[in-house]
């Protein structure tokens, strides 16, 4: 009764069935830099009142030209997640997620986690949302080039802290943030910190325009090969809701 209780009030808030985002973004520089960006992602999720589930899948590419005229391949990513979470409109519900990725520019080959934990939600309103997350990881990370002496590819459990805040600032304009902390759970000064910042203006009710800004920085990348352990871009894109 008491999860009924917690769950009640915020359902006339939300969106429930299926529903997802596909985005394109690109950025494009030329002259004394010569570069061009390309990135997309789509997410997919059901929800009732009892579980949520959802998935995610994200990829970016990017080249450079050189002084000689050729060009390199200076971005290449991309990141598959899963997760569940039970009584997902409750003030507070448990989940499960699992991820795995790549990332040329932190010389990350392979990376997988998986782990569980529980949502807090602050706020949950048809124009403002507010949660935070603690979960514990299991995580395994295999370098782009290994190295036998240094023992790079390894396992950690890792905890995983995140902040998800959503506003809509005007009938046509809406905000999102997602960030990431994930400390390692037995050395802390080996993390990892991912933010996501999102301007999105309505078009209509299936497109809008896309402002994003993406950082993230991995306190043991320049020691897999990395130039360094910050990786930012900032995107214009389109996204269609569906």
């Amino acid at each position: 009764m008491l999860i009924v209780a917690l769950v009640a009030p915020s359902l006339a808030a939300q969106t429930l069935g299926w529903k997802g985002t596909t985005d394109a973004s690109a950025t494009l520089f030329f002259g004394n830099t010569s570069q061009w960006v390309v990135a997309g992602g789509s997410q997919l999720a059901y929800s009732d009142s009892a579980i949520e589930v959802r998935g995610e899948l994200h990829a970016d590419y990017a080249q450079t030209a050189t002084d000689s005229g050729s060009s390199v391949v200076s971005r290449r990513a991309w990141l598959v997640s899963l997760g569940a979470d039970w009584t997902p409109y409750a003030l507070l519900s448990p989940f499960v997620q699992g991820s795995a990725e790549s990332s040329l520019q932190q010389r990350i080959a392979r990376r997988y986690s998986a782990g569980a934990g529980g949502k807090l939600s602050f706020v949950q309103k048809p124009d403002a949302a507010l949660s935070t997350s603690l979960a514990l990881l299991w995580e395994h990370t295999a370098p782009t080039v290994p190295d036998s002496t240094t023992n790079l590819a390894m396992s950690r459990l890792r905890w995983s802290l995140r902040l998800k805040a959503s506003r809509t600032l005007d009938e046509r304009v809406h905000f999102t943030h997602v960030s990431f902390y994930q400390p390692g759970v037995s050395a802390m000064r080996h993390f990892t910190f991912t933010s996501t910042t999102t301007l999105a203006f309505d078009l209509n009710k299936t497109f809008a325009l896309t402002s994003s800004l993406y950082d993230t920085y991995d306190s043991e990348a320049r020691g897999r090969g990395a130039r360094s352990n910050n990786d930012g871009q900032l995107l214009l894109g389109l996204r269609a809701r569906y």
